[in-house]
């Protein structure tokens, strides 16, 4: 897998097609200069660390990432979100055209049990901030990674398209609401963690129902494959989809 190390390219305007595949999107660049903002919050039931990009403002609409971190990062305190992941690339300097709200799982629970305080979140962020509600993007690693399967299951009119990592969903009943949401997904083929063959499984489900599924597998990769969020291909991939309303 070609991997966008973080470079010195220009920022170019986002625009998006339909929930279908569309033929062009501008890009979404990985850059080290002029970055954007991430700073934390605590006004929900969730902390949560949010991204903006450096020239975010109110005058259009931008695409929202929702980044869900693996059970090693749960907890209450912010800064350990910062350790690996989407919330570490973007505390550094890079930048990219969107919105990314990163929030932390308390201990002892699991994002599928915090189900009704995401939507909580999404809908106020969404709200708060110049969201683009048609673009709403799910990510997720290990735990996260089986949430956003979850999470896109349950609620496939929210989200425009979704990256899970590291982890497949939690049961094949999920299949079939999912094929109205295009997936990209990523796994390790020496997971010792979350097993390779059921997402890969899950995957073969999913285009069995009609799903729009693509499927990485990263040959001899363990479970920690956070690399992934610094492959410029995913965030370009992302704006290709926009939902319907």
């Amino acid at each position: 897998m070609k991997l966008f190390f973080i470079t010195l390219l220009l920022f170019t305007a986002a625009a998006c097609g339909s929930h279908v595949h569309a033929p062009a999107a501008s890009s979404a660049v990985l850059a080290r200069s002029e970055w954007g903002r991430q700073t934390a919050h605590n006004e929900t039931g969730l902390k949560y660390l949010l991204y903006l990009p450096s020239d975010y403002d109110r005058q259009e609409r931008w695409p929202l990432i929702v980044s869900l971190h693996g059970a090693r990062l749960r907890g209450d305190d912010l800064d350990m979100l910062k350790q690996y992941g989407l919330a570490a690339l973007l505390d550094k300097n890079v930048s990219i055209s969107f919105v990314v709200v990163s929030p932390q799982c308390p201990e002892g629970t699991t994002w599928i049990e915090q189900e009704d305080a995401l939507l909580r979140l999404i809908d106020e962020i969404s709200a708060t901030y110049a969201v683009d509600r048609s673009r709403i993007y799910l990510t997720g690693h290990s735990m996260g990674g089986r949430a956003t399967w979850f999470l896109a299951s349950r609620h496939p009119e929210k989200f425009a398209a979704i990256v899970p990592l590291a982890d497949g969903a939690g049961d094949l009943s999920w299949a079939p609401s999912l094929k109205r949401v295009p997936v990209w997904a990523f796994h390790g083929t020496k997971d010792d963690l979350a097993s390779f063959e059921k997402t890969e499984q899950f995957v073969k489900a999913l285009k069995a129902a009609g799903g729009d599924v693509k499927f990485t597998p990263l040959p001899d990769r363990d479970h920690f494959i956070l690399d992934v969020y610094e492959n410029k291909e995913i965030y370009d991939w992302l704006l290709q989809y926009k939902r319907r309303q």
